[in-house]
């Protein structure tokens, strides 16, 4: 039990509604009525569908000792304390509650449109090679020392973030890494954190323009991962993406650009590509401040990477950036890219045998161009497609995205291609809306673009690997509804051996 008094001091503008008690204890902080146990201290947080305001009088009846609340509420027999916002008083609860962990450990922050997850696990690899203990928060769930825990959100609600962070310093982690997204930016799911090291991936249109409303909005979200960086934080961001590099010259951060351009601090070529891997020239152009201080001389070597395609040379070049500022050796970031696998979903060979399957989670225009590049270098027979529709981020994503492939099934020729709207896999936050449908498929048929449709993406990667022959290439591409792509492949490999 914790005073309740004592962790109104880290609440912002915090003040007594009614019932003023300096003496009352609280057991948890809860978030969900129906979570709440005897002595618990409920914050009333306003969602985009439900309001914690009107679920009081429940929390209560369960037995609430108290209740944090940003509007006026009618007496429910305990007292409430206001403040001017109950998801940042969440969030600073969460860190007073825990003892503020980020203190005690240093975080690592990484954000971006796309390529958030490739980066964590790429840099969780060299870290872990470099014999530190470090722990990851992301879209993979909650993992250190070889636990693993699904969250369900690329970022949990505070009170899980701030929780796994103390968990892994009382563990004796050396450090946690974690992605940050614009929703987790806007809602305060990380306010109050404070990072050590940034890495920002890029930023794109049309993504989440169904939550954000604009591409302003969106942009406006994500500069505010820039307020979580204490001065002489290094950030390492990809230098080719004008909008991130915009952003980043406009403020007074210590930015380290990375990627193929000659202007880059961290600069990554590609200089080969088979099916299986490709080999990275990696040269460190100038010093790279190393956190906790000193730096990193310029260098140059080789990687080798069993990943395909420009995006992952994009993603290895600021992981091996913020590796490198870590203190990692390049030894490790070497070994560590050599032998890691593909992250799940991100251009991964699935099989590569009599015809190859490359399994990855396209949703966007340059994600559709990123695979259709590799696609176009891999030398292969046939190439057979299978594209699931994007569902609940609206029409003109599905529009750009019939655009984008239109284009690329023109220039790389294409033996087959279908569609799906994954009816028998996309949960209920990414089923396909008809009009979106409507959107993909209008405009693959105003482009003269022929295609098939399949209402199970079963039946559409089924079909396209009893077609698939000799020195044939197999792209399966899309977001969550293409999740159980690979389950797919196993079980048609299994009864075709």
């Amino acid at each position: 039990m914790v005073l309740l008094k004592e962790l109104l001091h880290s609440v912002e503008g915090a003040r007594w509604q009614r019932d003023p008690d300096p003496g009352l204890r609280v057991s948890g902080i809860v978030v969900d009525s129906r979570a709440v146990q005897p002595g618990s201290l409920f914050v009333a947080i306003r969602g985009t569908r439900l309001d914690g305001h009107d679920r009081i009088g429940d929390a209560v009846a369960r037995g609430a000792a108290a209740v944090i609340a940003e509007r006026e509420v009618e007496d429910p027999g305990v007292p409430v304390v206001r403040v001017p916002g109950s998801r940042r008083a969440l969030a600073e609860l969460a860190i007073a509650w825990h003892n503020n962990p980020a203190e005690r450990l240093p975080v690592v922050g990484i954000t971006g449109t796309l390529g958030k997850t490739s980066v964590l696990s790429m840099l969780e690899a060299i870290l872990l090679e470099a014999g530190k203990r470090v722990g990851t928060i992301g879209s993979l769930g909650i993992r250190f020392s070889g636990k693993e825990e699904d969250t369900g959100h690329t970022v949990p609600g505070p009170l899980m973030v701030q929780r796994a962070l103390a968990d892994m310093a009382n563990a004796g982690a050396d450090l946690a890494a974690m992605e940050v997204t614009s929703h987790a930016l806007v809602q305060e799911r990380v306010h109050g954190l404070r990072f050590a090291l940034g890495i920002f991936t890029n930023l794109v249109p049309l993504e989440h323009m169904e939550y954000h409303g604009s591409f302003e909005q969106y942009a406006a979200a994500k500069a505010r991962f820039f307020d979580l960086l204490p001065a002489g934080a290094p950030l390492v961001f990809l230098g080719g993406d004008p909008v991130v590099r915009a952003l980043v010259e406009a403020r007074d951060l210590r930015g380290i650009g990375c990627g193929a351009s000659d202007e880059a601090a961290v600069q990554v070529r590609r200089e080969s590509l088979d099916a299986e891997r490709m080999v990275l020239r990696v040269q460190t152009r100038e010093p790279l401040p190393r956190v906790g201080g000193g730096v990193v001389p310029p260098a140059s070597f080789p990687v080798r990477l069993r990943m395909l395609g420009r995006s992952n040379a994009s993603n290895a070049s600021v992981a091996i950036a913020g590796a490198l500022c870590l203190g990692a050796p390049r030894e490790a970031v070497q070994a560590a890219l050599e032998t890691m696998p593909s992250p799940p979903r991100r251009m991964q060979v699935l099989h590569h045998g009599r015809f190859t399957v490359i399994d990855d989670t396209v949703g966007h225009p340059d994600s559709i161009t990123a695979v259709y590049e590799v696609a176009e270098a891999l030398p292969h027979r046939r190439l057979h497609v299978v594209f699931v529709i994007r569902g609940q981020r609206g029409t003109e994503i599905n529009r750009r995205d019939a655009g984008a492939l239109a284009i690329w099934t023109e220039r790389v020729p294409t033996a087959t291609l279908i569609v799906s709207p994954s009816t028998d896999a996309a949960d209920e936050r990414n089923r396909v809306e008809p009009e979106e449908r409507a959107a993909f498929t209008g405009g693959l048929h105003g482009a003269g673009t022929p295609f098939e449709e399949r209402d199970l993406v079963e039946d559409a990667v089924t079909r396209v690997l009893d077609r698939a022959g000799e020195g044939d290439l197999v792209l399966l591409l899309g977001a969550q509804g293409m999740d159980v792509g690979a389950e797919i492949v196993a079980r048609w490999l299994e009864s075709n051996r």
